[in-house]
């Protein structure tokens, strides 16, 4: 069939709740992704990659109702969309998709039309993983088990040189988390970074106390009475600082003190993950940007163990990762980010719209949120809204208004 014959045909969704809705379109784009794993070798050009299976595919989808009743039409619509069952879409370019929405924006600046604007990421249809226990208790329980095999793994004696650089390791990571720390975590988290500069101190002696005293440091902030947000910001901060002290290392042990940091650094952040506080995840869009987050920082860890990587296990001082920390590393944030995408599967989806006309906070917010006694459905606007003093008393027409169903 040609592109001709093809653009012909309807476009047709339908939502979760059954409904079909028979939409004009334009500007269709999608965006595939696949699962990569780089590898990158001494002495050898080039980088080879592992590809493995492609990810859901994105779509940005412009859509268009018209006509005398188009503001009825993009309502049910509206209504509809808020049912948690994927969609099905007969798209004239991409065939049959069973998706999911990401995010919906309303614009009825066109008064003869209303223009929505859909991010969708197709879905699998077959259900998410089938966890036999609690998530987190899982997380928890493999992120212990990997400290020990991480310390298990440092098997190396420091000497002078390498104690210098646990201690201005533990330094940086303590130095970003104090200027974050919530008042609650200040006093431990304090006592953890002088108990760990104790046993670094020692570490010529007693090299796995040194490792584990470390792992306290860094671990601390993933269960900061912080949001999940916040933490990752943090511990992305220690993990670029764990980047820089790495320069320049060839020896054995320098390697393998930069290895144990980083993996408990990684796996901190899938613990974080684990752990949300109330207000965290409010929307499956804030659940991705974690996704991501967590994930770029364990592929950025392992490109550059590969680069520290020995050509071969030969010499002496010859480097290679230890197996079990880096699989159990891998296998955790893995487990963490299957978890995070079922977390978003039922998480609120954003919606927007522009303003047709001047309005108020307390008009929009009972509009799409309704008031409450407490004013807290007010208090939740306009902070998703960044409602400055400015717009208190007046909301603009044209003003883009987000909230979340």
């Amino acid at each position: 069939m040609s592109w001709l014959d093809k653009i012909q045909t309807d476009f047709i969704i339908t939502t979760g709740d059954g409904a079909k809705f028979y939409p004009l379109w334009m500007n269709a784009t999608k965006n595939k992704e696949y699962n990569l794993a780089e590898f990158e070798f001494p002495d050898t050009p080039g980088t080879l990659v592992d590809r493995a299976q492609p990810k859901g595919k994105r779509y940005i989808l412009e859509l268009f109702f018209q006509g005398a009743d188009h503001l009825d039409i993009s309502d049910s619509f509206d209504r509809s969309a808020d049912d948690k069952r994927a969609w099905v879409i007969s798209h004239p370019l991409y065939g049959s998709l069973t998706v999911q929405p990401a995010s919906i924006n309303f614009d009825n600046t066109q008064f003869n039309s209303t223009k929505i604007t859909v991010a969708v990421i197709e879905t699998i249809v077959t259900g998410g993983p089938k966890f036999t226990q609690d998530p987190v208790d899982k997380i928890s329980f493999d992120k212990n088990n990997l400290d020990d095999t991480t310390v298990d793994a440092f098997d190396v004696v420091p000497n002078a040189k390498d104690i210098n650089t646990l201690t201005a390791n533990n330094k940086a990571s303590y130095s970003a988390g104090a200027k974050k720390v919530p008042t609650i975590n200040a006093e431990a988290y304090f006592n953890s970074f002088n108990a760990a500069n104790t046993a670094i101190a020692n570490a010529t002696a007693q090299p796995l106390a040194a490792i584990r005293a470390s792992q306290a440091v860094i671990n601390a902030p993933s269960q900061f009475q912080s949001s999940v947000k916040d933490r990752f910001s943090l511990i992305g901060s220690q993990f670029s600082n764990l980047l820089l002290s790495v320069k320049g290392s060839t020896t054995r042990a320098s390697k393998k003190i930069f290895e144990s940091n980083g993996t408990t650094l990684v796996s901190s952040m899938a613990l974080a993950s684990a752990n949300p506080i109330q207000g965290d995840y409010t929307d499956a869009n804030s659940v991705y940007d974690i996704i991501d987050s967590l994930l770029n920082t364990h592929n950025t860890f392992i490109e550059k163990l590969d680069s520290l990587q020995s050509l071969n296990g030969g010499d002496p001082d010859s480097y290679i990762p230890d197996a079990d920390a880096i699989s159990g590393m891998t296998n955790l944030v893995n487990f963490s980010v299957s978890n995070l995408f079922t977390i978003a599967m039922g998480a609120k989806q954003e919606r927007s719209f522009y303003l047709d006309a001047d309005s108020n906070i307390i008009n929009v917010t009972h509009k799409v949120l309704r008031l409450v006694p407490d004013d807290s459905t007010l208090d939740t606007f306009i902070n998703i809204n960044n409602i400055g003093i400015n717009e208190m008393l007046v909301l603009k027409k044209g003003r883009k208004i987000i909230y979340y169903v």
